[in-house]
């Protein structure tokens, strides 16, 4: 039987597209190599604790324009983060971005009309991003045009140089650069206009965290999706996708199944859809070259804790810590990670800490708690693929893991004072672990960097094969759940213009029969 669509890859962009396709009647199948759907977006168990990938959520809009955000239990994050660095602590309030101005201005008392001035950039691209969401008159946007110039030309010049039109303290360039480790760059390399985004997004905006974890979103998704008449197959991973004459008419799985469709969405990353599943004789010479050129961001690793001490005795309770045991230049820094450079036992390292417990006492046994640290760039070649030099994961892989952890955990303890003598369960992922979960390339955690000399330059729905389409942050550029959720309904909403005239495939809804019986 051929289906009307096949959805390749149940991470929050695939999940989003079918369910959303789903509710217009579409028949929907969507093929996961996971045991559960999320991709990233996913939370799993340890010895009674929940453990989660993601860290924070801040725009729920896709959500509520699905019908789903209300069907969630959130906290709102009072304090979205705090930057901490030798000698200075500032704390970053959230839904806040007057507050988070004097807290960063009482750090730092002598550039207070320097700060004054960032701050004022970044409300104008809040009230930007907000304009976009909103319905708004010709007249307002027009009343606009000033920030949206500068919003265009601050997409040519790296966040490093933008700053220094403000200020020559480069500790307060480094401080307002904290986020860096979000958007997948340092200051240097990423465009001006996207860490401004970022930074009216967590200052200006609410963010929230799901109380049962981040599974919870994806569950409720393919729960929906299934409701609708979807399909969902997990364990299923696709070996190619089939083209005929330039167009995408099917897919084949690693169980050796053919499977036709009308449309495919792939949400594989960029390089797999194209160079592994599509294959390169079939692109368009200046599409393969775009692809080849394509740089997948960078990965690390990411350790989960569970605990004995009473965290609410520290002061963790932020949507992330920023912790940098230096004020070394995180160019310098992200550059060796990259090269594979820095020994994680000896080199000052950044470090993001979250405590969901102390978000959601859902995650952990009574009197215990949930922690969760990231060390980032660390690349899948880190020390010959972390002592596996390409084979399969053994003992001494498993021990090199424990060491690495070991290592984070002390440096780790400079801020939670006992935390070696008091954990209860421990887990460290690699590159490795994400990409054997979510199929990503080398493990990367979003699907493409966006650097300073590609400027504005983003990935679309549409590709040059007819009939394949891509969905997640593959479609919609950026990283982090919120550019997954809107890729996934931008990837939906161009399907079913492309497919109107399909609708002999569409399978009757309720609305239908009522319609009918008016």
């Amino acid at each position: 039987m051929k289906r009307d669509i096949i959805i390749i890859g149940g991470g929050l962009g695939g999940l989003v597209s079918g369910y959303r396709l789903a509710q217009e009647g579409r028949d929907v199948l969507l093929l996961e190599q996971h045991r559960i759907p999320g991709g990233y977006c996913t939370s799993f168990k340890r010895k009674g604790f929940t453990f989660d990938v993601p860290s924070v959520l801040s725009d729920l809009s896709v959500l509520e324009e699905l019908g789903l955000a209300d069907q969630i239990e959130w906290v709102e994050v009072e304090k979205f983060a705090k930057y901490v660095y030798p000698g200075v602590e500032v704390v970053i309030p959230g839904n806040d971005l007057a507050a988070c101005c004097d807290n960063v201005k009482a750090a730092f008392p002598n550039e207070t009309e320097a700060i004054d001035r960032i701050f004022g950039q970044i409300r104008k691209n809040n009230l930007i991003q907000l304009a976009t969401k909103t319905d708004k008159s010709f007249s307002d946007l027009a009343s606009m045009a000033p920030a949206l110039v500068r919003f265009i030309w601050n997409s040519r010049v790296s966040f490093y140089d933008f700053l220094r039109r403000f200020t020559a303290n480069e500790k307060l360039i480094t401080v307002l650069s904290s986020m860096w480790g979000f958007a997948g760059l340092p200051n240097k390399q990423i465009p001006a206009t996207q860490m401004l985004m970022h930074s009216a997004n967590s200052y200006g905006g609410k963010t929230w965290f799901p109380k049962d974890g981040f599974q919870a979103i994806s569950d409720l998704l393919a729960a929906r999706f299934t409701e609708l008449g979807g399909e969902i197959r997990y364990g299923t991973a696709v070996s190619r996708i089939l083209i005929r004459e330039g167009r995408a008419v099917g897919v084949e799985t690693n169980k050796g199944e053919t499977i036709e469709g009308e449309f495919i969405i792939s949400n594989a990353d960029t390089k797999k859809t194209f160079l592994d599943l599509v294959g390169r004789e079939h692109l368009p010479e200046k599409w393969a070259a775009r692809v080849d050129a394509h740089t997948p961001s960078v990965s690390g690793l990411s350790l989960q804790i569970g605990t004995t001490l009473d965290l609410t005795q520290l002061d963790l309770n932020y949507g992330s810590v920023f912790y940098s045991e230096s004020w070394d230049d995180h160019n310098r820094y992200f550059q060796r990670g990259v090269a594979n450079d820095l020994d994680l036992a000896y080199d000052n390292l950044n470090i993001g800490i979250q405590a969901p417990s102390l978000l959601s006492d859902r995650l952990a046994p009574e009197g215990m708690h949930t922690l969760h640290i990231l060390v980032m760039p660390v690349s899948d070649s880190y020390m010959n693929r972390f002592r596996t030099l390409g084979a399969r994961r053994g003992p001494e892989y498993r021990h090199f893991k424990n060491e690495l952890a070991d290592i984070i955990i002390k440096k780790v303890e400079r801020l939670i004072p006992g935390l070696s003598d008091a954990i209860v369960v421990k887990d460290l992922s690699t590159p490795l672990t994400f990409e054997r979960y979510t199929g990503a390339t080398g493990g990367a955690w979003y699907d493409r960097v966006a650097s300073v000399n590609q400027g504005m330059q983003q990935p679309k729905v549409k590709t040059p094969i007819k009939n394949l389409y891509m969905t997640g942050s593959k479609a919609f550029g950026g990283g982090g759940l919120p550019t997954a959720l809107a890729g996934g309904m931008s990837a939906a909403k161009v399907v079913l213009k492309r497919g109107e005239s399909g609708a002999a495939r569409r399978r009757p809804l309720a609305s239908d029969f009522a319609e009918a019986s008016s």
